[in-house]
Order: structure tokens, then sequence, then C-alpha cells
């Protein structure tokens, strides 16, 4: 298998809801500018399903302004936490298929369908619809970890032999990538599952865990300071806020050229025609100036996808990760 799903984002561990209208008094001009395919009949509920705050939160409240300022209806971002976000997905599965609610999920919807019990099928629950960002994950480690890179620690665990290194994950996602990035490098290490996102990394900085699967944006102050190092990133290009960073691939390994993505997935049923008009608005938000600078922020890339392309994408997830997950033996948490 070449390939597994990244999730790196913070997990919640309580139910709740808050909304919040996305719609500015300054919005974005590009936008509001241009000729929307999709014509709303009212508001739109773009369901996010984890915290405020968090990069999902930032990149639905992002696209849910864009959106407002071009079809002239009130979009708005509701946070749906918990279930390692299948609350919020639940509802969208449950909606009515008009193009009206949405969610903006990330790639461990494609993991809940493997440890989870869900009233829905994950594969047809949903009409995919594009993915609106692909954020760049990165292998973080404590500063006084021996190795500066993935060669570096793959020599390292070869000298000292399997699982007398340690590596946080905070979800199952997270788990996941780092399995991968490790299989690809011959190593094994030992995991060390965590809560939450911002524990781990703080205890990756401080020394009591070894490395970690972090966002570029949920490392950045502690990188920038020099209280984390990363070993490499995922993905074919490296990242304007850390441009010396490499990727795994020009470090000479292969099958790590797959970001995570932030995906906007309709109710299944929603109509081709719908489908097709949201994606086609959502290409027209991401090639704003605003839009492009604000993702560059968090170290991820803009995505767009057709329908087709990214339905592909996230069937194909959705098998690769239920293949590692076997593997691996992963239970839920």
């Amino acid at each position: 298998m070449k390939r597994v799903i990244a999730l790196i984002w913070v997990i919640s561990a309580c139910l709740g809801a808050t909304a919040a209208l996305a719609q500015s008094s300054a919005p974005l001009t590009a936008s509001a500018e241009s000729k929307p395919a999709f014509k709303p009949n009212g508001p739109v509920t773009i369901v996010v399903p984890y915290s405020p705050g968090g990069g999902t939160d930032q990149v639905g409240r992002l696209i849910a302004k864009a959106l407002a300022a071009m079809w002239g209806q009130t979009v708005i971002v509701d946070n749906r936490t918990g279930g390692n976000g299948s609350v919020g997905a639940i509802q969208v599965a449950r909606a009515a298929p008009d193009g009206h609610t949405m969610v903006l999920a990330v790639s461990g919807i494609a993991i809940n369908a493997h440890l989870m019990n869900l009233p829905y099928d994950t594969a047809t629950a949903f009409a995919p619809v594009t993915a609106v960002a692909y954020p760049a994950s990165t292998l973080i480690a404590s500063p006084d970890l021996p190795a500066n890179d993935l060669k570096e620690l793959q020599a390292l665990v070869k000298k000292e032999g399997p699982d007398k290194r340690t590596f946080a994950s905070p979800d199952p996602g997270s788990r996941l990538t780092a399995e991968r990035v490790f299989d690809v490098a011959g190593i094994k290490l030992l995991n060390v599952p965590y809560k939450g996102a911002a524990s781990f990394v703080l205890d990756v900085s401080a020394g009591r865990v070894d490395l970690g699967i972090s966002s570029v944006t949920s490392a950045l102050s502690l990188l920038q300071s020099g209280k984390l190092k990363a070993l490499g990133i995922m993905g074919t290009q490296r990242v304007g806020i850390m441009p010396n960073l490499k990727t795994f691939k020009e470090q000479g390994f292969d099958g790590l050229e797959d970001n995570s993505w932030y995906g906007l997935f309709a109710p299944a049923g929603t109509p081709p025609a719908v489908v097709k008009a949201i994606q086609t608005d959502i290409v027209t938000a991401l090639n704003t100036p605003e839009i492009k600078a604000k993702l560059a922020e968090m170290g991820a890339l803009a995505g767009g996808d057709t329908p087709e392309a990214f339905n592909a994408r996230f069937q194909r997830d959705l098998k690769e990760s239920g293949e590692t997950i076997k593997r691996i033996g992963m239970k839920a948490e």
C-alpha cells in the first residue's frame, strides 16, 4: 500500500453546538463580483464537526465568508463537535439534499468508517463536492532527538532497535500518518496515545515523547522558536511559511506524497448539477488573492478538485485506511 490517510486536527471529547454567522461587513471583493453558479434560496449551513478555532473551523469560516459574498445569502458555520467528527457528519447525512446543508470534514471521516458503529454507510451517505484545501503534515521532534531528518531518524532507530523511540498520536488519523511514515522508512516506534493535540505537541517539545505528526500551523510557533524541530513534510512541495523544510520525497522516500484534506460534502441525493455549481463557486473563491494568502499562512494548499476527482480520492482513502487499520490492529479508543 502506497498511501494512507492523514488526520492531524484536534478531536473534541464533548458534544455541543456553536453557530456563528460567517457573513462579513467587508466581504471578499473578487468573490462578490463573480457571478455565482449556485443560487441558494435561503441561508446555507456549513457544519464543522470540530471545535471553534481549529484548522477545520478556520478554513470553514474562510470559505463561508467568500460564499456569502458571492451568493448574497447568509452562510452559517455550525460547530457540531463529538465522536471524532461523526456527530456533525450524521447531521448532514440526514439533511435535505438541496445544497443548503453541507459538512466540512477532514480525512478522518474515512477512518471513522472502520473504527465506529455509524448509522450510515460512509461510502454512500454523502455527495463529495470538493477538497477545499490540503493541509501540510509534518513529523515533529524534540529538539534533543539526535536526528534532524527522516534519514537520520531511520539510522538512529535501526541502530537502537525497534520500540525504543516513542511517537504521540492524539487521534486515529495522526497515528495512521505516522505509521505510514515509519513503514516507508522501515522502522518501528512505540505509539503513545494522547487525548488532544495541544498536550502532545508540548510533550514532544519537552522531550517526554520523541516524535509526533502535526500540522505545520499547529506547531509553527514552537518550530520557529526552536522548541521543536521538523524532520520533514508530507506532499510534493514545500510550504511558504517554512521554505527550508524538505518534503519526505526530497529526502528520498517515495509513497508519502499525499497530504490530508479539508473536504466539503453534501448529503447523498443532492442533484449533480447542484454539487457541480457549488464546486465551481468554491474554485472561484479559492482563486481570490485573499484566500490564497490565508491558506498559505496556514501552511495549506488550495483544493478545488472536481466532484468526480474528489470522490475518487475519498473512496480510495476509505479503502486504504481500512487496510492499514486492519494491518496494525488499531481499535477505537
